[in-house]
């Protein structure tokens, strides 16, 4: 099992915290009724919300600057599925920086300069 941690004393992100954030993540929540809004697919391909309890909410997306907080783009997450969202984004981040890097290195050759 792969375990995200997130390391905050290197981490600038608590900058862009929302100083409501509490005020809002309790709001989210109680507009989502407590249980988890991620879409699920049974065998016939019919979508269903998760509807486990819920005590997370996290961004639907974000725009790579800053956390669009707008109540349209959160939404409450159990557990386990924000722990499934968080790792999927983490790979990607790691992939498009690895990516970055290896771009960086070809244009780094002497035939370019």
């Amino acid at each position: 099992m792969l375990v995200v941690v997130m390391v905050w004393s290197s981490s600038r992100r608590r900058e862009r915290f929302n100083p409501d954030w509490p005020k809002v993540r309790a709001f989210v929540l109680r507009r989502d009724g407590n249980r988890c809004q991620w879409p699920v697919k049974d065998d016939f391909g019919n979508v269903r919300l998760c509807g486990a309890p819920a005590n997370e909410v996290d961004h639907k997306r974000r725009d790579g600057v800053r956390d669009d907080d707008s109540l349209d783009n959160l939404w409450a997450l159990c557990r386990w599925h924000h722990q499934r969202k968080t790792e999927g984004e983490s790979a990607e981040s790691r992939r498009m920086n690895c990516e970055r890097r290896k771009e960086k290195r070809w244009y780094s050759h002497p035939a370019f300069k």
